[in-house]
């Protein structure tokens, strides 16, 4: 109904089935909607969102396209919103209403990202400088078609919670990937799922200290790089080598833990200290 629901009728919709063991294929072939429609599986046992993000913008046969996660329904205007505000060169982001009113850190991060300037695509470093608290995130963002793959896609290295994003925008920073807000491109967005492709919130925070930890190491020039050339040989149905990592992470692991332990210290005495 959200999605019969747009404003603006002429769109199409790819639904990157991840993990689901309920008939989802099935269930879409018999849809009759006024909307073009296809699928594609990523076939993955476990966190395949990078694959399924991937495999969903080479599928689709649009000049944008606007990343919408499973637990996200869109509001009335979010086709045209997007339509109207796509840039080259610029991810547009929007708006991610939480639907339980005391999911108050949701609240909290939607009301920092309200204070960006409407539409004025700003250098990501800027952005980060003026509003610290404004947290990017990647569900709910729109780009060129061919600007998502020219920047690499998602990667694909880390199949777990707590990489996909931070990698994506550290990747669209290095290489000059503008990032601009747009208020009327919202949608509707629910807490965890039953399943959601097998993550607890528990789980979730497993897979994030673990992520914590091998991230920086993926996230360095020639990763970035790589990735890019991967998404371009991804298009011409070529495979790639992709450096290695693991050897950098054990090495820079001790250094990590020094400053992470010196973060929850942070934390800690921030509570303490608090009137």
């Amino acid at each position: 109904a959200h999605l019969e629901g747009q404003t603006d009728p002429d769109f199409q919709v790819v639904v990157a089935i991840d993990g689901s063991t309920d008939g989802t294929a099935d269930m879409l072939a018999g849809l009759d909607l006024p909307y073009d429609l296809k699928w594609v599986d990523t076939r993955c046992d476990g966190y395949g969102l990078a694959v399924a993000r991937n495999l969903g913008i080479l599928a689709a046969d649009g000049r944008a396209v606007a990343i919408l996660d499973d637990d996200s329904f869109p509001r009335p205007d979010f086709v045209r919103e997007h339509k109207r505000s796509v840039r080259r060169g610029v991810i547009t982001g929007g708006p991610r209403e939480p639907a339980e009113a005391g999911n108050t850190r949701m609240l909290w991060k939607m009301a920092e990202l309200a204070k960006l300037p409407r539409e004025v695509p700003m250098a990501i470093p800027e952005l980060r400088r003026e509003w610290p608290n404004a947290y990017l995130i990647e569900n709910n963002i729109c780009m060129l078609r061919d600007d998502f793959i020219g920047m690499g896609l998602f990667s694909e290295r880390l199949k777990m919670y707590g990489y996909i994003g931070q990698e994506f925008f550290g990747r669209a920073e290095f290489l000059g990937i503008k990032y601009q807000y747009n208020h009327g491109a919202g949608l509707l967005h629910h807490g965890e799922f039953a399943g959601d492709n097998g993550l607890s919130t528990r789980r979730k925070e497993k897979e994030t200290r673990v992520a914590d930890f091998l991230r920086p190491s993926l996230m360095r020039p020639h990763h970035y790089r790589a990735q890019v050339a991967w998404a371009e040989a991804r298009v011409d149905g070529r495979e790639v080598a992709m450096p290695g990592y693991r050897a950098h992470a054990i090495a820079n692991a001790p250094i990590l833990a020094a400053r992470m332990l010196a973060a929850a210290a942070k934390r800690r005495i921030r509570r303490v200290l608090k009137p």
